[in-house]
């Protein structure tokens, strides 16, 4: 026995040695990456609704799916697969913060990407914070995840919720003349501060006057008494901040009350989708101006545009293309962007290579931008009009500037 187990250890030495000196492994130099990566795979998290009311918005995790799947495609990155662990927290922050300490602490995923809802995202920060796990590409646009910049929380998936606030506005009193507006938004982390950002910026226009408020739940279905409120002001502009059911319910309860002249502007979280027309119909959602900060697939040649329709299409051939898969694959676009451009996949260096994307302009996104300075990731957007069933640019892009808070364009 002692004759093996002495010609063991010598084979041993001989076997570490010949491990040592010999030619590294494609993965070698990513040695120093974190949890989620193996030398087959990189596993990425996403929270989102699944079901329930805002279920809607599970067409992001599709467009993350999509792409990843399209990555894998075409040979991944460094060599390794992308593996998406996606849960269903049906837009409850309860839920949230149990399925983040899961995907952290049981799945050992490398990222998060694109998780959805304001209040959600909230409730989850300061876990995520003492975690330190990349939070990439946000779906929120509330500035308190990138404004000031934290180390871990690089760019949101829609455009900054006050900046969108400021530009709306804006259209009502320049555009539309509009000089009697009420504010309508989801009483939440994420309506509530839209609504003030609105508020404070209706004061910058003398001829334009605030004359009513109203507010709603994200599961509310019945919003006649928020209708009936809003015709009692008498408006000729409506300002709605909501998640998309919220918004048709509240265009549904205009119409059935005869209230149509009005002009109804909503946040992109609750417009920018085609899916509006059939939630609301067809007829209904005609007219509502909203915002974005993508293209629709029949608006644009662009490559990106090309192999979504292609990869997403193929995947998922039942879904809408002009719709929220899109958020979900530009922001996977930055996500596999970044990888490529880490030296190495530690968490440092991944971070810090955000910081050179100067507008960056190979995803679907007009331009992609970070900085020490700018988390922000995305700082132009542009009005759309709801008009037979499709959603349309009717303004040139609308720039903001982080820094400076500047908005240009338009």
């Amino acid at each position: 026995m002692f004759l093996i187990k002495k010609n063991w250890k010598k084979w041993a030495t001989a076997a570490s040695l010949a491990a040592l000196f010999a030619a590294p492994p494609a993965w070698a130099d990513d040695l120093d990456a974190p949890q989620g990566v193996t030398d087959t795979e990189i596993r990425i998290g996403h929270l989102g609704p699944q079901t329930g009311p805002v279920a809607a918005y599970d067409k992001i995790r599709m467009g993350i799916q999509s792409y990843f799947n399209h990555v894998n495609e075409n040979g991944g990155v460094k060599g390794r697969k992308l593996r998406l662990i996606a849960y269903d927290d049906q837009y409850q922050p309860g839920r949230t913060v149990q399925l983040t300490k899961r995907l952290v602490d049981e799945d050992k995923v490398y990222a998060m990407l694109g998780n959805v809802c304001t209040p959600c995202n909230v409730a989850t920060r300061r876990f995520n914070e003492r975690s330190g796990i990349p939070m990439l590409m946000t779906s929120s646009g509330s500035k308190q995840f990138v404004d000031p910049p934290i180390a871990n929380y690089m760019g949101s998936s829609l455009a900054n919720y006050e900046f969108e606030a400021r530009v709306l506005t804006n259209y009502i009193a320049t555009t539309l003349k509009a000089k009697r507006v009420v504010v309508a938004y989801q009483n939440d982390d994420y309506g509530s501060p839209l609504a003030e950002a609105a508020k404070e910026a209706l004061k910058e226009y003398q001829d334009v006057e605030l004359v009513g408020e109203v507010n709603f739940q994200a599961a509310d279905s019945d919003l006649s008494t928020q209708a009936q409120r809003i015709r009692q002001a008498d408006p000729d502009a409506i300002l709605a901040f909501s998640t998309p059911a919220p918004a048709a319910q509240l265009k549904k309860a205009l119409y059935n009350i005869g209230l149509s002249e009005p002009a109804f502007l909503v946040s992109s979280v609750g417009g920018d989708s085609e899916t509006m027309f059939d939630l609301a119909g067809k007829e209904v959602w005609n007219g509502t101006i909203s915002s974005a900060v993508l293209p629709k697939p029949d608006q644009s040649d662009d490559e990106s545009i090309k192999q979504y329709i292609e990869q997403f299409g193929k995947d998922y051939p039942k879904v809408a293309l002009a719709d929220w898969g899109q958020t979900g694959w530009a922001a996977a676009e930055v996500l596999v962007e970044a990888l490529r451009r880490s030296e190495t996949l530690s968490w440092d260096d991944f971070l810090s290579a955000f910081d050179s994307f100067d507008n960056w302009t190979g995803s679907m996104y007009a331009g992609v931008s970070f900085s020490e300075h700018n988390h922000y990731g995305l700082t132009s957007m542009f009005i759309t009009e709801a008009k037979d069933g499709h959603i349309v640019p009717i303004s040139k892009p609308i720039t903001f500037d982080p820094v400076t808070g500047q908005i240009s364009g338009g």
